[in-house]
């Protein structure tokens, strides 16, 4: 799935080009159908009962050697059943229910997914760079 990297993701993104800042792995899902634009900094409806989750991450290739940050997590609907449509990556796990804090490096929007609890949606999330 590629995602939008929003104008906050660019700070996470210089700062790790200088070697400095946190790694955005952490996934975190959201139930809103709002369509992503690049001045969102948080999920439009985050998940209210699951935390995020710290995902595997890698650099792969999509069309040029070595052009893609790839994120792969795992998250489980904790309870009641919800319809989840979000995901974004983060720097931070976050606090709270739902999770908030750290810096959101993209968003994507997907199709409806009706979850009941105990049932999980694994996410592949690709973050190409453009050429």
């Amino acid at each position: 799935m590629a995602a939008m990297v929003v104008k906050a993701g660019m700070t996470i993104i210089a700062n790790r080009i200088k070697g400095t800042g946190t790694e955005p792995n952490y996934v975190g899902w959201g139930t809103s159908s709002t369509a992503e634009a690049n001045t969102q900094t948080d999920l439009q409806a985050p998940g209210a009962n699951e935390a995020r989750t710290a995902g595997t991450s890698s650099i792969v290739t999509t069309t040029n050697p070595s052009d893609t940050y790839q994120v792969v997590g795992l998250i489980t609907c904790a309870t009641g059943g919800k319809t989840i449509q979000e995901v974004a990556l983060f720097d931070a796990a976050g606090t709270g229910t739902p999770p908030s804090g750290g810096n959101m490096l993209c968003r994507a929007v997907h199709g409806a997914q009706a979850l009941n609890v105990g049932d999980s949606i694994e996410y592949t999330i690709g973050v190409k760079q453009a050429g």
